[in-house]
């Protein structure tokens, strides 16, 4: 992977080639499991890169072709989403300046100015409907098939090998039983937004079936979320109705469950407008830094209150992610000791709330809320073990504290080892070892690509290997003898990489954009990220005077940026 990351335009043309001859085989993909409620996981497909890279580009290519197509408050990507929401705050500013809203709705309720920009903000509809569905798609990605995305294209001006080329794609990532036969159905749910440019074409003889129905203006749709804005009760009735049938053409079901006919009284505690726009102006007010700490920690406690008396109901989980937020910036105490049943009840908000306690309490403390996360009787999820073991990469400990942490990474180690852990552990945990431990802890590092009798995944080969070269040239000297007696050799890209940077007379601008200083989105603090840490160490192995002078210059910018002490001390001996 890193070999394909230094030089993007060798494999591109290989894989052009490839296609062209008709040789052209996906790899496996990698396949990892994501957090819903209820108990309930999702599994997650990352595909090889250059798989990934074609993927992405006909599925581009495609809705490029068939964009005309597509209705006018239809979104897919949360580029557009936003910039469609921030268009309709904008307009509802205009028409409140113009005081033409009073004219759209009778029901009082909305005439409260912030009402109706957080109406506008959540739905997106202009005018104010006295009734308003909403509802989704049963199991979207999993349940469509592959013959309705086949028909789908064919009113699109798209060559048939293309098309070819991506159900190759799709049939070979598709999630399947081992050595059985391509189910032909369900998209594979990746992080790219490849299925879901896919996903969203199949669904455009829907939209044009709402839009026939209710009128352009009165039909969005977020991906598989959809509201349709009605004048009576009985319109919404037959909207419903007509969803379900739309879709049954398509192989497609509404979930019951969520599909939910709102008054605009209901429809205000659905999409909770009043917690919103009460969180809207304390933003502001943080932002502005207008008020003191204390100050806006009281405001935030008085916003949470009154938020909780729509609480589970609706869009309530929105709200809890927005609050976090908000607490852990101005370091509010609030909402530390429900933290943990908070990630254990919805593991979505895994982020937000390790995020919170990290930035509202000190480095013990949240170690210590890691651990009791990871180590509650209820806590089933991978990838919430991912996302805190990824969190302690943030944390400044020295001492006892940091060999707690370097205890947890080598059992993490061990456990990938033996297959007990997914091997996508493997790279956090040894980038926990480079940042807490020394030079003496680089020897635990060895045995994971040295030692050959005991079978690995080859991306804990890799990562370790990685790790240990960028103590130093000798360590990489390490790396390369054991590489030359590997049987299978998941270090040749590895190596190969590192032997390139050794003998650049200059930093390409490709390898200086990823070698970015980040800015928490929380605290606002500049950071050292840890995989920007490692790829300057391998960077350090280059001893020409033109990168030395670089990452000096680099170096003094981050020093500019006022990153933390220890953020420093790792940069320190970068260009000795």
């Amino acid at each position: 992977m890193v070999g394909l990351r230094h030089q993007p335009e060798v494999w591109i043309r290989r894989i052009l080639r490839h296609i062209e001859s008709g040789l052209y085989e996906p790899q496996a993909p990698t396949r990892f499991s994501l957090a819903k409620s209820g108990g309930f996981k999702r599994r997650l497909t990352i595909p090889a890169t250059p798989d990934l890279v074609l993927y992405r580009a006909i599925a581009d290519i495609i809705h490029r072709r068939a964009y005309k197509y597509q209705q006018p408050h239809v979104y897919y990507r949360r580029s557009a989403l936003q910039q469609a929401i921030d268009a309709a705050v904008k307009e509802a500013k205009q028409d409140l300046q113009k005081q033409s809203i009073y004219r759209f709705t009778s029901a009082r309720s909305f005439r409260n100015w912030l009402e109706y920009e957080q109406y506008r903000k959540q739905i997106i509809l202009k005018k104010i409907y006295p009734y308003i569905v909403v509802t989704d798609i049963t199991n979207f990605f999993d349940s469509v098939l592959h013959s309705e995305v086949a028909t789908a294209f064919r009113q699109f001006p798209v060559p048939s090998r293309l098309v070819g080329i991506l159900f190759f794609l799709m049939e070979r990532l598709a999630i399947r039983a081992d050595y059985s036969d391509s189910p032909r159905i369900g998209l594979p749910v990746d992080e790219f937004e490849c299925s879901r440019t896919i996903a969203n074409l199949v669904l455009f003889p829907h939209d044009r079936r709402m839009v026939d129905l209710a009128g352009k203006d009165s039909y969005v749709r977020w991906m598989d979320d959809q509201a349709i804005g009605v004048n009576s009760y009985s319109q919404d009735l037959r909207a419903v109705a007509a969803i379900a049938d739309s879709l049954a053409k398509l192989y497609l079901t509404a979930n019951s469950k969520k599909t939910k006919i709102l008054s605009l009284r209901e429809a205000a505690i659905h999409f909770h407008l009043d917690a919103n726009a009460a969180i809207d102006l304390l933003e502001k007010k943080i932002a502005s830094r207008a008020a003191s700490r204390k100050g806006l920690v009281r405001e935030l406690g008085r916003v949470w209150r009154a938020a909780q008396k729509s609480r589970d109901k609706g869009e309530w989980e929105k709200i809890q992610k927005r609050v976090y937020r908000l607490a852990g910036s101005i370091k509010a105490k609030t909402l530390r000791k429900k933290a943990v049943r908070d990630i254990i009840k919805s593991p979505m908000l895994a982020e937000h709330v390790a995020d919170y306690m990290r930035c509202s309490g000190s480095a013990v403390a949240y170690l210590k809320f890691v651990k009791a996360v990871l180590e509650h009787k209820d806590q089933i999820y991978e990838d919430v073990d991912l996302l805190l073991t990824e969190s302690l990469l943030r944390l400044q400990l020295r001492g006892n504290r940091a060999r707690s942490i370097l205890n947890m990474a080598v059992k993490a180690l061990e456990d990938v080892r033996s297959m007990k852990r997914h091997f996508v552990f493997a790279a956090p945990a040894c980038l926990l070892l480079v940042r807490f431990g020394d030079s003496r802890d680089k020897s635990r590092l060895r045995r994971y690509f040295e030692e050959r009798l005991t079978p690995k995944p080859s991306q804990l080969v890799r990562a370790s290997a990685i790790a240990y070269a960028t103590y130093g040239k000798n360590e990489f000297a390490t790396v390369r003898r054991a590489a030359a007696v590997l049987l299978t050799n998941p270090l040749a890209l590895m190596v190969r990489m590192v032997r390139r940077l050794q003998k650049l007379d200059h930093v390409p601008v490709r390898f200086k954009s990823r070698l970015s200083i980040r800015r928490d989105p929380v605290t606002g603090r500049h950071y050292i990220d840890m995989r920007t840490l490692v790829a300057l160490r391998l960077l350090a192995l280059n001893k020409r005077k033109s990168v030395r002078v670089w990452l000096n210059d680099w170096i003094s910018q981050a020093n500019r940026k006022k990153i933390s002490s220890f953020d420093k001390k790792l940069l320190k001996g970068l260009t000795t």
